[in-house]
């Protein structure tokens, strides 16, 4: 029997220090279902780690917002990533695609199951727990396509109850494995971050027009981080003058564009998890991770954030650059940050004349004038609490 507006998120990986985008996203939406007085919980892996898969989080974690609970439920991860089988099955996969389409379509449940398992996180115990308590939620939403507990929590779920998909469609080879058409079939309303996902969904898998759709953009939190402590290797930044870089620091997001196009004598400053080299350059400097209270000060100071991706669904980093008057300097050619910035501000230019414009802003900081970012708009428009309600009306 369901348990009146009893919900849950599916999540590859949740936790308060965790700071990737959809873990953050799941995080931020259960608040917001929170503080509609839902009753709310996240079932995840007890990972904190998107590679290595550990066990590392607990079973059980208590959160609390404005005096609303909910709870995050993990279950174990069997193994870490394969890194050798994941590699070798992607490449098979990726590569009969492309020149022998029927293979791929015959084989594509045996290869599909390996490409899940291997990559991880891989824990039955959640879609086991799913398959037997499913009916007990009135809504089950699950938050991206790549990973094996989203993909087999819609699979348990969708005869027992609805189900709600956030795609988070990337431009991206994955995006078109079989096993996301089963997704999309089974769920019955389809969630974007934004009206440029929805139209690459739409091209790319023309029967996902089929399902009910609703938009829900990452929200913003309520106010300015408040946290006093910000690091010396931060506070030291405050005479100087520089670009900043917030989020992965990795290939897939296009970083070496920045290591190799930025002008000489300008200085630019890394924020974020860092998965490639640091190059010893004196143009560049690693922060590693900061806090909330850091990222405000680093928006607030820098001359621009450089945005450089290729692949996004969406960037809250955009978004959140935006909300605080920083202007975002973007390379073209991602549809979802293009969106942002012709809706709400910014700067966006070609591989051609990026270094050019990040010189130009270097020598004279007025040569974009910030009165025509809409900050104000972008707070109203987007926001977790709209989000709930628009949940809260499929339940």
């Amino acid at each position: 029997m369901k348990s009146q507006n009893k919900i849950a998120i599916v999540v590859q990986r949740c936790g308060i220090n965790i700071n990737a985008g959809a873990e953050v996203y799941a995080l931020k939406l259960a608040e917001g279902l929170a503080l509609k007085k839902q009753n709310i919980e996240i079932l995840t892996s007890q990972s904190d780690d998107y590679i290595s898969w550990n066990n590392k989080l607990p079973t059980y974690e208590d959160c609390q917002i404005e005096n609303n609970n909910f709870q995050i439920k993990r279950f174990p991860v069997q193994h870490d990533r394969q890194r050798v089988v994941f590699g070798v099955v992607k490449r098979f996969i990726f590569f009969t695609q492309k020149y022998i389409s029927i293979a791929y379509k015959l084989l594509s449940p045996l290869l599909d199951y390996i490409f899940l398992k291997s990559q991880g996180p891989w824990c039955p115990k959640l879609w086991e727990y799913l398959e037997n308590n499913a009916q007990s939620y009135s809504l089950i939403i699950v938050k991206s396509y790549l990973y094996a507990p989203n993909y087999y929590a819609i699979r348990k779920s969708h005869k027992k109850t609805k189900v709600l998909f956030i795609v988070t469609a990337h431009n991206e080879p994955e995006f078109n494995l079989n096993f996301v058409n089963k997704m999309i079939e089974n769920s019955d309303t389809l969630a974007f971050v934004s009206i440029a996902e929805k139209n690459l969904c739409y091209t790319l898998k023309p029967f996902s027009q089929q399902k009910p759709y609703i938009i829900l953009p990452p929200g913003f939190n309520n106010e300015i981080p408040v946290q006093s402590d910000t690091d010396n290797r931060i506070l030291h930044l405050s005479d100087k003058k520089f670009f900043t870089y917030i989020g992965r620091i990795d290939k897939n997001k296009n970083v070496n564009f920045i290591f190799e196009n930025t002008p000489k004598n300008c200085l630019v400053v890394f924020a974020g998890e860092l998965k490639i080299e640091f190059p010893k350059d004196e143009r560049f400097v690693y922060l590693g991770r900061v806090s909330e209270r850091e990222k405000f000060f680093l928006l607030e100071k820098s001359i621009a954030l450089l945005m450089v991706s290729m692949r996004e669904a969406y960037s809250i980093i955009t978004a959140e650059a935006i909300k605080y008057k920083c202007l975002v300097l973007a390379l073209r050619g991602c549809e979802p940050i293009e969106e942002l910035i012709e809706r709400y501000g910014g700067y966006l230019c070609t591989e051609e004349n990026y270094s050019e414009v990040m010189l130009n802003l270097w020598n004279n900081p007025n040569y974009f004038d910030r009165k025509f970012i809409k900050s104000d708009l972008i707070n109203i428009e987007k926001s977790y609490l709209h989000n709930a309600d628009k949940i809260i009306n499929l339940t």
